[in-house]
């Protein structure tokens, strides 16, 4: 595995780690290991590694996560929520576009050699970060796709919310963002330098 390739595996994990509900990991863990991942990402992307430790600076409770994040959401963590109109009815919602998305994330998963556990719906960004944590070192050019089409367009309507609502997520999800950028740029010079 190639240094970058660790580097976008340790700060997706991380990052995929901090969407989750405090109550749901060890936030000293959590915490040390995004430590860890900002020390990675500092020689290859300081603002990311920068925009991370801005996150960890201001930390969440369990109660303004839940606030935020579950129960009745300000801010749903399921990026199909954000970019496709809800169905109105049950039959609707086996035809709609977002239950395409999910249809084809489920595909895309698959084709990486990834197995969601069931518990949450295809599209719940800790899980979409984490499938792209265990996809780092993948060259296929699917994982691209996955990164172009199913995730950077779900963010602007996600860190729209999140400025609305003055939360430090907004921290989290720009440093996502500069990762995701730079795994892009990674496929492509990689790309070019065997093209």
């Amino acid at each position: 595995m190639s240094e970058v390739s660790q580097v976008l595996r340790e700060a997706y994990g991380a990052i995929a780690e901090l969407w989750c509900s405090p109550q749901d990991i060890d936030t000293a863990a959590s915490r040390r290991r995004a430590e860890e991942a900002i020390a990675g990402l500092n020689g290859v992307d300081g603002e990311g590694a920068a925009l991370l430790s801005r996150f960890l600076e201001s930390p969440v409770s369990e109660e303004e996560y839940v606030d935020l994040f579950e129960l009745d959401p300000q801010c749903s963590l399921y990026m199909g929520s954000h970019v496709f109109e809800e169905p109105q009815t049950c039959a609707g919602a086996g035809v709609s576009d977002r239950n395409e998305y999910m249809i084809e994330l489920l595909g895309i998963y698959r084709h990486l050699g990834l197995t969601p556990n069931g518990k949450e719906l295809p599209d719940y960004l800790p899980l979409m970060v984490e499938f792209l944590s265990l996809a780092a070192e993948s060259k296929d050019p699917i994982k691209e796709k996955l990164v172009k089409e199913y995730v950077l367009p779900c963010l602007p309507p996600i860190r729209s919310r999140l400025d609305d609502l003055k939360t430090p997520y907004h921290f989290l999800l720009d440093a996502l963002e500069r990762v995701l950028k730079l795994d892009l740029r990674t496929e492509m010079e990689g790309v070019a330098s065997h093209g």
